[in-house]
């Protein structure tokens, strides 16, 4: 074979593994987007009541292309990625919607369920202000709500104010009521906080202590406490990237278990020495959490019994994967409502109509700022607020596409913006909260 030869068929041989490895990328990347657009659909439908045609109009613009077809009986969406890639997600009272990755539909409703429960009416009352303050919030809703460029929406859903735990201010988008349930993304992520708070009163877990997690027993991450993952600062390598396939994709709309798969991954640099923020973490607690429980059953009717029936919030749905765990970083709907019970919970130091149902100092140690994060975060909370100006108590849940929750127990202030903003500079969380807050 001639020298020419070689080169010829060295360079062919490199095109076809990089046509291979291109068309074995194009193929994993569009199982994701297809679970990212079943899992959308399926939640948005069959959770929140909206059309199919409204989610694809509003909410699925990062993949817009292929097919998206629901089946109202059997209550699941199918998601479609260039012919080839397909995945499907289904709807179960109580547990909102689930990717089928390794297991069928029949499989997952034969798990466990969410027991039926006394739904309790925890009615938010209305206060009226002083005219002055009505027409500050008028004018903050007016801007909150206003489309200046239709090239980049921002999509505001909907808007609550509570003042001393009553509404002191509400508004919602066409199409959208004060039940509709709504994503909160990661604002899931401090819902997970409250779980772990709940064990930590009970005595089942102390967070100062290594994480009860029997994989990490024998090697380096057996001194990553259950401090060090609320904090964000576990120091484990986890790619926090969704504009490809990442540990954070992979994780959220690939894998049967999102905490199984977060657990796996490996150390980085050591505890509490880095923040970084980590979907992965959230999904370890929950992991945690379940192993808690004595049961699925009873770790599925946990955050519903200790949390949701208390505070009323009827439309609240956390949703699991596959292997019965919820996805503590990212999949809870619950309506604006609801999520300003949850608020208001925190900013009422954990009690709830004199009961206390988080720890004594949770709120505080929630709250209070990680180190390495530069005044961002706290845990499983965001800070970074305190810094542009308002009350040094400010914190916050933020989750993606604009979901908002502000808690200032000095004021006894919450507010909650909910909304789908595909660009979320558009749409000046800070600016937002500072006009509100100085109305108070």
């Amino acid at each position: 074979m001639t020298t020419k030869k070689k080169i010829l068929y060295t360079i062919f041989a490199l095109l076809l593994i990089g046509i291979v490895y291109a068309a074995n990328y194009a193929y994993r990347y569009a199982l994701i987007g297809a679970g990212y657009n079943a899992k959308t659909i399926c939640s948005c439908v069959y959770v929140s009541g909206r059309s199919l045609e409204s989610v694809v109009a509003e909410d699925l613009y990062s993949i817009p292309f292929g097919t998206k077809t629901i089946d109202t009986v059997a209550k699941t969406a199918t998601a479609t990625i260039f012919g080839i890639a397909s995945k499907t997600a289904a709807f179960r009272p109580k547990l909102g919607c689930t990717i089928l990755n390794d297991i069928t539909a029949e499989e997952l409703r034969q798990q466990p369920k969410v027991e039926e429960m006394t739904s309790q009416t925890e009615v938010l009352t209305d206060s009226i202000l002083p005219q002055p303050q009505q027409e500050t919030l008028k004018k903050t809703l007016n801007w909150a709500f206003a489309e200046p460029d239709p090239k980049h929406p921002v999509r505001t859903r909907a808007v609550v104010v509570l003042h001393k735990g009553k509404i002191v201010a509400e508004r919602y988008a066409n199409g959208i009521t004060s039940t509709t349930a709504l994503m909160g993304w990661s604002m899931t992520k401090s819902v997970t906080n409250a779980m772990v708070g709940m064990l930590v009163k009970d005595g089942k877990l102390d967070v100062t202590k290594p994480a009860p997690i029997e994989e990490w027993a024998n090697d380096t991450r057996k001194v990553i406490t259950t401090d060090d993952l609320l904090r964000m600062s576990s120091g484990l390598k986890f790619g926090e990237i969704y504009s490809g396939i990442s540990d954070a994709t992979k994780m959220l709309f690939a894998a049967p278990g999102a905490g199984k798969y977060a657990i796996q991954s490996s150390v980085e640099v050591p505890p509490a020495t880095k923040w970084y923020y980590s979907s992965g973490t959230s999904n370890i607690l929950q992991e945690i959490i379940r192993r808690q429980c004595k049961t699925r059953t009873e770790y599925l009717n946990f955050p519903h019994q200790r949390l949701f029936q208390k505070l009323g919030m009827n439309t609240a749905v956390l949703e699991p994967d596959a292997s019965g765990t919820f996805v503590g970083s990212s999949f809870m709907y619950a309506s604006a409502r609801d999520w300003a019970k949850f608020g208001q919970l925190y900013a009422q130091d954990g009690i709830w109509k004199g009961e206390r149902l988080l720890p004594e100092g949770w709120v505080t140690y929630s709250s209070r700022e990680t180190p390495h994060s530069e005044g961002r975060y706290g845990a499983h909370f965001w800070t970074y607020v305190r810094k542009d100006g308002l009350p040094a108590d400010s914190f916050t849940m933020n989750g993606f596409e604009g979901q908002f929750v502000l808690i200032i127990p000095s004021k006894q202030l919450v507010v909650v913006r909910l909304g789908c903003s595909p660009e979320e500079k558009y749409f000046n969380e800070v600016r937002f909260f500072k006009e509100i807050a100085t109305a108070f």
